[in-house]
This record gives structure tokens, C-alpha cells and sequence, in this order.
């Protein structure tokens, strides 16, 4: 749970930066402009330009990314801490609406910011599955070397008492 929280506020982190960097080229690229015209200095001028084109389409795409990555982790915050697991129940905490709940919560899943819960389209349930536990093909236990001891179905390993299916 929290390297997903790291993970996604990272993503964040990285969201922000790129917003206000092109925030302010489009606000510095505007007098560089100016000044590029002004003395005829065509490279600063197309600079300027550059600048002021970038930041102006930039600008709003950026921010607007940012405030859905900052939506998305409050979705995943609310699954992953406050442990809500119905839409109902997260768009009602977090005053949105269910069909956009609905889309955070699968964008959450496929980018791995939620694990461990299935989700069906109106409500996340544990996933209680268990890893499969791996076969061994000799007497020793492949996590720490000890002897195995034979059941009715699988091993057991007399030190660190670890569980392997026969093969």
C-alpha cells in the first residue's frame, strides 16, 4: 500500500512541476518576445515564441492533468485508506459524481495505485486469492535449505515451516 502511495505522488509531484514550468514560460516567453522584436534579435524573438506557444496550449492541458491525477488520488486514497469499497459510498465522501468515481477507480487499477480488491463496476471486494505457492522438485527447501517433510498433499519444510505442492 504505500509503495502505491509513493507511486502515485510521484506522478503527482512530476504533474505539478511540468504545470508551473509551463506556466512560466508562457509568462516569461511574452516579454522575451518583446524584447526579441523590439531589437531586431530574430533567435531571441523566435524564443520568445516558442515559449508563448508552448506555455499557452501547454499551460491549461497540464493543469487540467493535474487536477485529474489530484482526483484519482483521492479516489485511491479513499479505497486504499479509508478502506471505502462501494462507488456509492466514495462519491458521496468525495462529493463527486459515481460515473466519474466509476473511472478513477478502474484508471486506479490498471495504472496499480489500487491492488489487492476486484472490482465490478459498483463495488471493490478483497481479492483473497493467494499467491501459488511453489513446487519443488528435491528433498530441500528452495527458501532456506532445509529438509521437507512429505504430507498427504504437499511438503513442509522442518526449519522455516514454508508450504510447496507436490509436483
Amino acid at each position: 500500500m504505500n509503495e502505491n502511495k509513493n507511486t502515485i505522488n510521484k506522478h503527482l509531484k512530476k504533474h505539478l512541476l511540468i504545470s508551473i514550468i509551463m506556466t512560466v514560460m508562457f509568462i516569461v516567453g511574452i516579454p522575451i518576445l518583446i524584447v526579441g522584436a523590439t531589437q531586431s534579435q530574430y533567435i531571441v524573438m523566435g524564443l520568445g515564441i516558442a515559449m508563448v506557444v508552448i506555455g499557452f496550449y501547454g499551460t491549461p492541458l497540464m493543469w487540467t492533468s493535474y487536477g485529474n491525477k489530484k482526483a484519482l488520488k483521492h479516489v485511491v486514497d479513499a479505497v486504499m485508506e479509508d478502506h471505502l469499497t462501494s462507488v456509492g459510498e466514495i462519491a458521496s465522501q468525495l462529493q463527486m459524481r459515481e460515473r466519474m468515481v466509476r473511472s478513477y477507480i478502474i484508471t486506479g487499477i490498471k495504472q496499480k495505485y489500487i491492488t489487492g480488491y476486484l472490482f465490478d463496476g459498483a463495488k471493490l471486494t478483497s481479492n483473497q486469492k493467494e499467491a501459488p505457492k511453489p513446487k519443488i522438485s528435491s528433498n530441500r527447501c528452495p527458501n532456506c535449505g532445509g529438509t521437507l517433510t512429505k504430507q498427504q498433499t504437499f511438503y513442509v519444510c522442518d526449519y522455516c515451516n514454508s508450504k510447496f505442492d507436490k509436483e
